[in-house]
């Protein structure tokens, strides 16, 4: 074998170990960044309360605003807003379910990535209710200063002092993880029926 022969095959060498090195570290930075997010199935057990929360609170407003919309509207305009409100539903939920992992993975472990399944169920729960009392209060007023921080503040105070209670009580957070599978199911229905109600959406709007 000539020199240039041995150069060029050096070179080659060269060139696969830094290709190899470039792709080990970067399977390295993968894992990395994956241990930074909660387990999938954390992650599914969230999406489906968030996603039975947010349907059901849908269907029941539009369940409670059908009889005006058949003394003024047509059964094609009504199924026009049961289908955006279904397909704004899926993608609200899927935004919701988002934060909540972005911020697992941002914030330290043991604040959210550590128990994300019971810790987003709370969460969910709990923003939930002060969202309804929050739009109870306010009817057609503006809200006050002090309703906003009150809004703000007793979510996470509230998240916190029941996380910490549920430390100390296995069995209450096993009857949440037994109500999240059951929750799981409510899945098959509603995001066939949000994803149906989506491309509708995008069909009607491209066409």
């Amino acid at each position: 074998m000539s020199r240039s022969e041995c150069r060029n095959s050096s070179k080659k060498l060269n060139r696969k170990g830094i290709i190899n090195r470039g792709i080990r570290k970067a399977r390295d930075n993968l894992e990395l960044i994956k241990m930074r997010f909660p387990k999938r199935s954390d992650m599914l057990a969230v999406f489906g309360v968030v996603v039975f929360v947010s349907y059901s609170w849908s269907l029941l407003g539009f369940l409670n605003k059908l009889s005006s919309f058949l003394l003024h509207f047509t059964l094609g305009e009504i199924s026009n807003i049961f289908t955006f409100m279904m397909a704004f539903t899926l993608v609200e939920s899927l935004a919701v379910t988002s934060v909540l992992v972005l911020l697992a993975a941002v914030l330290p472990s043991s604040w959210l990535r550590d128990g994300f399944a019971l810790k987003g169920f709370v969460i969910v729960l709990i923003a939930t209710a002060t969202s309804i009392l929050f739009q109870r209060s306010l009817e057609d007023d503006y809200p006050s200063t002090l309703l906003l921080v009150a809004v703000t503040l007793v979510p996470v105070v509230g998240t916190v002092a029941v996380l910490a209670v549920l430390r100390s009580m296995p069995k209450v957070r096993n009857i949440l993880a037994n109500i999240q599978d059951r929750i799981l199911i409510m899945l098959f229905i509603y995001v066939p029926i949000g994803l149906l109600s989506l491309a509708v959406v995008m069909y009607r709007n491209l066409l």
